[in-house]
């Protein structure tokens, strides 16, 4: 339920745990200003406390409230009972944790929350120091779809807790009310239409990079303005097509090298790096006629092992000669030549007519949505339940390794872990399997995806 106010309705945010897990350092440090009083004794915080903020870029009435406990005097039931009722009047409910000590108070209260599911973030506090950030992955076992590392005390993590509320801020009010099984629950993308789409195009000298870039960037419809986590000296161009908006990186760094050595590399791979990282799609251009190239290859590779989307543009594909299907061939040869990218879309593009580019562009926002989507913990465990029971992993001597439990664990790179009895058991083809299981169940077809396994 909104919080009402004067000013008018806002979403409601409550932060809920066990005491002395850093409740209060966390309101104080969402809301800017010491509100909430912090001290080790359980139970100074009593009475929920609010106070407006601005999460994710949405203000919002962020609620403290007192530490949950079971049992205990009369004064610590009416705290929980007002940190439950807090719970059912907001909009998103952040579950606190030490990260160094998790409890069975704490399980026992997640269970509580297990209806709240679908508006539920589980916050792994006290996570200081870089060497504590894999602690994380423990608490993804417990079965929460959302969960995020901070130290409230030190301002880390803030921002990915701010990205993980985001789309929870957009829905219906008090939506998540409902079984873990109903729609409320479903997978989803967080690709809003009005961001803007960070693009790359790649590709050796000749293959009609500059020409493409011009294209795009120079039409009526460019645009010119800033956004928060992009550099602006990376940005070659920006311009619209349809509802999106797109960022084109600036790829100086990627040219033909001097004469002595450009027979051995024309890419400046070290420099390919930047303008990956800051990109979600690499378009490559590719020469119809030659094919990939072995530098195609490096760059390719690389866009992979980075987690971003990549299209094969097949470059000056309109002064190709007519001879049979020559599309299909080139396509089964890359898939024969290079399988690591058997997955990426295969465009025909020419940026000097123009035919072509709108499905260059249709691909990289199909791509883009699927480097967003994010699958719900439950509906996975559901699917791999199902991939398990119908080809079980091969056996380890006397012994058939276990997949326990399967989440999500981030978006671009789009990265699963599974937990495992025996990591060392599960051959890599196994790994493969669940791979191309996900692909298939889940619509990631057109993107490279990554998935761990991690003993427990």
């Amino acid at each position: 339920m909104a919080y009402q106010s004067a000013e008018g309705t806002v979403p409601q945010v409550a932060i809920v745990g066990r005491p002395n897990v850093g409740k209060s350092t966390l309101f104080n440090r969402l809301v800017g200003r010491r509100r909430a009083i912090t001290d080790p004794t359980p139970g100074v915080t009593r009475d929920p406390v609010g106070h407006r903020a601005t999460l994710a870029g949405h203000e919002v009435q962020v609620v403290d409230t007192g530490g949950f406990t079971t049992g205990g005097d009369e004064l610590a039931r009416a705290i929980s009972e007002r940190a439950l009722r807090a719970i059912d009047q907001s909009d998103v409910v952040l579950l606190v944790v030490d990260g160094t000590d998790l409890t069975a108070l704490d399980e026992e209260f997640l269970e509580q929350l297990r209806p709240y599911g679908a508006r539920l973030v589980l916050v792994v506090n006290k996570l200081d120091t870089d060497k504590r950030d894999d602690l994380v992955w423990e608490f993804h076992a417990l079965g929460v779809d959302r969960v995020v590392g901070v130290s409230a005390a030190h301002g880390r993590g803030i921002q990915e807790l701010g990205a993980a509320v985001h789309p929870l801020l957009d829905v219906q009010p008090n939506a998540g009310q409902a079984d873990a099984d109903g729609p409320a629950a479903a997978e989803a993308d967080t690709d809003d239409e009005g961001d803007i789409i960070r693009l790359a195009i790649l590709g050796q000298p000749n293959t009609g990079k500059s020409t493409l870039v011009n294209r795009l960037t120079a039409s009526d419809n460019s645009l010119v303005s800033s956004q928060p986590g992009t550099t602006r000296d990376v940005i070659e161009g920006a311009f619209e097509w349809g509802s999106r908006r797109f960022y084109v990186l600036d790829t100086a760094g990627i040219r033909r090298k001097s004469k002595v050595t450009e027979n051995i590399e024309y890419y400046s791979v070290n420099r390919a790096i930047s303008t990956i990282k800051e990109a979600e799609v690499v378009v490559l251009l590719v020469d119809a006629e030659k094919g990939l190239t072995e530098q195609d290859k490096k760059i390719s590779a690389l866009v992979v092992e980075k987690g971003r989307g990549i299209i094969l543009a097949l470059s000056k594909w309109d002064v190709m000669p007519k001879i049979g299907n020559q599309f299909q061939a080139i396509r089964d040869r890359i898939d024969f030549l290079f399988p690591i990218l058997r997955f990426a879309p295969l465009v025909p593009v020419s940026g000097l007519t123009g035919s072509g580019v709108d499905n260059v562009l249709d691909a990289v926002v199909k791509v883009r949505s699927q480097l967003h989507h994010r699958v719900e913990t439950g509906k996975l465990n559901r699917h791999l339940a199902k991939w398990v029971e119908e080809n079980p992993p091969p056996m380890r001597g006397r012994r058939r390794p276990k997949i326990k439990y399967m989440t999500q664990v981030d978006r671009l790179p789009v990265t699963f872990i599974a937990f495992v009895s025996n990591r060392r058991g599960i051959a890599e083809s196994y790994v493969q399997y669940l791979r191309n299981r996900i692909r298939a169940d889940f619509g990631l077809d057109k993107i490279p995806i990554r998935l761990e396994l991690r003993h427990r």
